[in-house]
């Protein structure tokens, strides 16, 4: 407590007094004995607070002495530089029991020493209080009731700044309620909203999981679908290839049996020499015709017969381009209107000339027949009449 600094006075009125009423000598012991009594009750604490802070000291050095080691010997001589130990020593450490001990006995003292300094700090301020209360008391020659008066004046005054501070203390304490309440708030919904973005996290990974093995289980179905189709496709392929191979091997056999038939060879041989023959003999008998005239073009086994017809039909398509081509040069860009005259029909007779003719067409009709299709290279190379 602090007191205001009494006035001067020049008897001290802690004391006994000598002469003086008989209430201000009754309540004069009593303030002594209280402040003697609070005194002695500090003086014991600090005693009590020595000897336990003895008690601990000698109980570290006692389990010092029985573990056989010096930590802080140790320590300083290894921090000077290593002089005092010997050589290749390395200090041990202690075992975590002891360590752990160690730790807590170190705490109680340091514990001890602070409730020692404040308690010394508090007898400082009660007896300096004491000391303003004497001396402003020997100061302004004030009795016992008088100062008790001015004391619970100064008390009273610091009631009402300690007013001022509990309700200061008080509205800070309600921001700080406020703010707690607010920030649990705060974290309550920040836990709700963590632990819905959880379950969304769970959830979609579920549903990806899901997703995932039913788009693997139907990839991995379609293969096989695929894969069974085409194996099916190979076997077809294989057993067509090996039908078609025996079809080609008895297609050899029935040509090589077809072949070794002499009486039908014997045919195909006496066909060749009655057609070469034929030949002979027309030849002979017309001399004047050329080798390259067309009515040597009967001779079927030496030229196919619709190759013969395609051909004509191609080179008569080919002169009527020509001749169609060579009468638009005659008449030129036409009339002065730009006309084109219709096309002249060729005779039957330049017709024949430019095309070569057929000496054994007697039909000279101007019917357009469609353009058969072209043989194969295949059908050109052997027929059934020539036996080759």
């Amino acid at each position: 407590m602090d007191f205001a600094a009494p006035p001067s006075s020049t008897h001290d009125p802690l004391q006994y007094p000598q002469a003086s009423t008989p209430s201000s000598s009754a309540a004069r012991p009593q303030q002594t004995q209280s402040i003697q009594q609070q005194q002695l009750q500090l003086q014991q604490q600090q005693q009590q607070q020595q000897q336990q802070q003895q008690q601990l000291l000698l109980h570290q050095q006692q389990q010092q002495q029985q573990q056989g080691i010096q930590p802080h010997l140790v320590a300083m001589n290894g921090i000077n530089g290593g002089g005092n130990m010997p050589g290749g020593m390395v200090p041990f450490p202690a075992p975590a029991g002891h360590q752990a001990e160690l730790n807590y006995i170190y705490g109680m003292v340091e514990e001890l020493s602070r409730q020692l300094a404040d308690n010394q700090r508090t007898l400082e301020e009660v007896v300096a209080g004491v000391g303003r209360v004497r001396s402003r008391a020997r100061t302004h020659s004030l009795g016992n009731e008088e100062l008790v008066d001015s004391a619970s004046d100064d008390i009273k005054a610091q009631d009402a700044n300690l007013d001022t501070l509990i309700s200061i203390l008080s509205e800070a304490l309600e921001k700080a309620k406020f703010s707690r309440d607010a920030n649990a708030a705060l974290l309550t919904q920040y836990a709700s909203i963590l632990a819905s973005m959880l379950k969304q996290f769970h959830d979609y990974k579920a549903k990806h999981v899901a997703d995932v093995a039913a788009w693997h289980r139907s990839y991995r179905g379609q293969l096989a679908e695929a894969r069974a189709e085409n194996c099916r496709l190979r076997e077809q392929i294989w057993e067509m290839q090996a039908r078609a191979g025996h079809a080609n091997e008895a297609l050899r056999a029935f040509r090589g049996k077809y072949d070794e038939d002499g009486a039908r060879w014997e045919r195909r041989v006496e066909a060749k020499a009655v057609r070469q023959e034929l030949r002979f003999w027309k030849r002979l008998a017309m001399p004047h015709l050329p080798e390259d005239d067309p009515y040597w073009s009967d001779d079927d086994d030496l030229v196919d017969v619709a190759e013969k017809k395609r051909l004509e039909e191609m080179n008569r398509l080919v002169a009527e381009q020509q001749l169609a081509a060579e009468l638009g040069g005659i008449v030129g860009g036409g009339g002065e209107d730009g006309e084109v005259p219709p096309e002249v029909p060729a005779a039957p007779g330049m017709q024949q000339s430019v095309m070569g003719g057929v000496p054994m067409q007697r039909e000279d009709g101007a019917v357009m027949h469609p353009i058969p299709p072209p043989r194969p290279s295949s059908a050109a190379s052997s027929t059934g009449s020539s036996g080759q």
